[in-house]
């Protein structure tokens, strides 16, 4: 049987997600799941996969002790996923699209803030870094 959350795509750069979160997984279903139910409530995730390498943009600003380095102040992930959803009614439905993750104030611990964005039947094409992920890493 294949393993429940498929996350084997994102593991080249599980650094870059730990910007984000300690435990990134974790918050990726926790935040769709989260997302669904506020559509049909009771909604839980059976399986959930990752199905493209992640498409990653980011910003920061010079350090002023050291002008060789960048000090992070925001960044984004986009990718697109499967998975399989279950309702409160027993009813499953296959599901997939592009998941995207963005945090910003990276630099101002306390201050973080993030947003993120589930466009079923979509695609990195359109919602990758050379789409919607320009703009959405500068919500605020």
């Amino acid at each position: 049987m294949p393993p429940m959350n498929e996350f084997k795509k994102l593991i080249p750069t599980e650094h870059m997600l730990k910007w984000l979160s300690d435990k990134p997984y974790e918050q990726i279903i926790s935040q769709i799941e989260s997302m669904l139910g506020q559509q049909v409530p009771g909604s839980k995730i059976i399986r959930f996969s990752v199905n493209s390498e992640p498409d990653w943009l980011s910003g920061g600003r010079k350090n002023p002790e050291d002008e060789a380095k960048v000090i992070l102040v925001r960044a984004g992930v986009a990718f697109e996923f499967a998975l399989i959803v279950q309702t409160s009614v027993s009813q499953m439905d296959d599901l997939s699209g592009v998941f995207t993750w963005c945090a910003v104030n990276l630099d101002v611990p306390g201050d973080v803030k993030q947003r993120y964005w589930l466009d079923i039947d979509e695609s990195l094409e359109t919602f990758g870094s050379k789409g919607e992920l320009k703009d959405r890493i500068y919500f605020e």
